[in-house]
């Protein structure tokens, strides 16, 4: 009868898939943490959880970091308040005409200076006419 009972505990082990080293050492992560737990299922169903050492101070602040998510979807209306809100514009940049002496802005052509030297559309216009042809 001893001997019966010996044959039987070993009996699941021959079940186990056989996996030798160098199968192991060449095949994937994935592949190798698979086979451990078929090869060891008892010990890994045995291991208790993992339990973090934290300490009791930070325990309270990582539980309200844990609630800390949105209670309700955001509306519809809300996102579009968002998004069509006014948004802030950008500063101009002033500064005085060398020429004239009149604000400007930086980078562009003093609008006083431009209309002095161009002449305005409703204005007649000098055609030049020549008798020569």
């Amino acid at each position: 009868m001893a001997a019966s009972a010996a044959a039987m505990a070993a009996q699941p082990l021959r079940r186990m898939p056989q996996i030798s080293a160098p199968v192991l050492f060449n095949s994937t992560r994935i592949f190798s943490l698979y086979s451990r737990q078929l090869l060891l299922p008892a010990v890994s169903a045995a291991l208790p959880a993992i339990n973090l050492n934290i300490p009791a101070w930070l325990g309270g602040i990582w539980e309200s970091i844990l609630r800390a998510v949105p209670k309700k979807k955001t509306s519809h209306s809300k996102k579009r308040h968002r998004q069509m809100a006014g948004k802030a514009l950008k500063d101009i940049k002033l500064c005085n005409c060398p020429a004239c002496g009149q604000p400007k802005r930086q980078h562009v052509v003093c609008a006083n200076c431009l209309s002095s030297k161009i002449p305005h559309p409703t204005s007649p216009l000098k055609i030049r006419t020549d008798e020569r042809r």
